[in-house]
């Protein structure tokens, strides 16, 4: 009989294990709502509504990794919940696989239409993959979608810089009329000051005094990461470039949307300012 052997097809040259297989685990300790839900999915494995409840609680300990996965045995059991879709995508994006975050964040905007966060997630994840007419269209569908002030604040925010990365400049003005400097942003203040900013209101130096902030780190990387797009599209580099290191520099918002944004763009001019700690 002749020998016969197993077959793959590979290039002659393929990529190192160490390159494509994540070994670290966090040694956080589990808190105790992580710690009530596993026992509860125990006697309960199959329940759709646990593995999200469950994903929820390990992203508030920005264990994202591990929330991606209950997110995803959650959706083994129900394959076609929205909200689900829309939590692993956010997830997907702390963790900055935007590619699997757009997918995801696509098959929630088909599986409920009407969900604001959705959408507003899906136009960042094409605005960190730059790829701004995707992002533009979303935003556009995100901002019709806005249910408050509060809502159109966020979006409006991003919306502008996306159609001034387009060099659609009369479009991006016309945004910018929607936004009054007595609009209630609700917990989007933030976005409402750099709008603010945008509209010639706050002084672009003003932007960064986060004295008083509850999370003054949090408040650098936003405001920071929109001075310093607003210094880019001004060409104003040096100024640009200083913001994105300090940003770069912060150590416990590594998931916020602004610092995403801005390791982005310092990877686009060829930098490597972030520090990891090690």
């Amino acid at each position: 009989m002749a020998k016969t052997f197993t077959t793959v097809t590979i290039t002659d040259t393929t990529a190192a294990k160490e390159s494509q297989v994540q070994f670290a685990r966090s040694a956080l300790p589990l808190s105790e709502e992580v710690q009530e839900l596993n026992a509860r999915l125990a006697a309960d494995p199959g329940n759709a509504e646990l593995w999200m409840q469950k994903g929820l609680a390990l992203s508030k300990q920005m264990l994202f990794r591990e929330a991606v996965e209950a997110y995803s045995m959650a959706l083994a059991r129900n394959p076609f919940h929205a909200l689900t879709y829309r939590h692993r995508g956010h997830r997907y994006i702390s963790l900055r696989c935007f590619e699997q975050a757009a997918a995801d964040l696509e098959m929630a905007t088909r599986l409920d239409p009407a969900n604001w966060d959705s959408w507003y997630h899906l136009g960042l994840a094409y605005y960190l993959l730059g790829e701004y007419e995707n992002a533009a269209r979303i935003y556009e569908s995100c901002l019709n979608a806005s249910r408050n002030d509060a809502d159109r604040v966020a979006v409006i925010d991003w919306y502008w810089m996306t159609c001034k990365r387009l060099g659609r400049e009369e479009q991006a003005a016309r945004l910018l009329e929607l936004v009054r400097e007595d609009t209630d942003p609700g917990e989007n203040a933030s976005y409402h000051r750099r709008i603010m900013m945008y509209k010639g209101l706050v002084k672009p130096e003003e932007l960064m005094d986060v004295e008083g902030a509850p999370f003054p780190e949090l408040e650098l990387v936003t405001q920071g990461y929109g001075l310093a797009n607003y210094y880019h599209l001004a060409g104003e580099e040096e100024k640009c470039d200083a913001l994105l290191r300090q940003i770069l520099g912060a150590k416990q918002f590594w998931a916020a949307f602004g610092y995403l944004a801005a390791l982005v763009d310092a990877k686009a001019k060829g930098y490597d300012f972030e520090v990891v700690e090690g």
